[in-house]
């Protein structure tokens, strides 16, 4: 794939679930070319020597800053986007987040007809108590599932800016995807081949949205961990560990 993909990540304070997504990015099936990462950590996150795209962006946190900074730090991210050449992909890749190997690569495959692709029907995992959920959403996507062309870009920056004031920039990206102003093609798919789980209730800083807390939304429990293996694959076993060494 000869197209500059741009994958971008915001953190802060959550070094294993960091750690867990480095492990998923190495074993992507198609890298980035670039590889930006926004920390705005109390404690400041080393930078690793792992990829030769990684940009790492260090973002210090200010006593003005709102409680969930995604936002902020998706804008730092997108500061110098409209450099990039023309047939870029950006791809929103989130800490908290299983992705399978052939995440990245079946996200560009299925971009290829649309100027902004996302999933629907996201699958949270809440961890401490193995809690899990399947939405309904098929209007809107997860920040962490959403992926566009550079045609999509100014619309994205825009929502961004729009975003400073309103936390919930994946509703609002998707509001002006399918608002006939912006002239995008826009498309939402079911995951029928296990791409990614929401995993919840990693240690560290408490992420953005729902299923965060154990008491929110979930009612069905995977006593047995089979629903875990499921949607996770070959990193289940990283995940079983971490159950064991945090939550039993």
């Amino acid at each position: 794939m000869s197209r500059e993909i741009v994958v971008i990540t915001p953190t802060g304070d959550r070094p294993l679930a960091f750690s867990l997504s480095m492990k998923w990015m190495r074993h992507q099936t198609v890298k980035p070319t670039k590889w930006l990462v926004v920390d705005d950590g109390k404690v400041q996150m080393q930078p690793w020597d792992m990829f030769e795209y990684d940009q790492y962006i260090r973002r210090e946190p200010v006593k003005t800053d709102p409680k969930f900074t995604l936002v902020i730090n998706v804008a730092e991210a997108l500061k110098n986007s409209d450099q990039y050449p023309s047939d870029t992909i950006f791809v929103f890749w989130e800490d908290d987040e299983y992705y399978a190997p052939t995440y990245i690569e079946e996200m560009c495959n299925r971009l290829n007809s649309f100027d902004i692709l996302g999933m629907g029907c996201a699958k949270y995992y809440h961890l401490p108590t193995s809690g899990y959920i399947e939405l309904r959403n098929m209007r809107h996507a997860s920040l962490a599932q959403t992926i566009f062309k550079h045609s999509a870009l100014s619309m994205v920056n825009e929502c961004v800016l729009k975003g400073m004031e309103n936390d919930w920039l994946d509703c609002n990206i998707w509001r002006c995807a399918y608002n006939d102003k912006y002239n995008l093609k826009a498309n939402i798919f079911k995951d029928d081949k296990y791409l990614y789980a929401g995993i919840k209730g990693l240690p560290g800083r408490n992420g953005i949205g729902i299923g965060h807390r154990s008491d929110e939304i979930y009612r069905t429990y995977d006593t047995d961990r089979s629903v875990l293996k499921q949607w996770t694959g070959v990193g289940s076993q990283e995940y079983l560990s971490i159950i064991k060494e945090n939550y039993v």
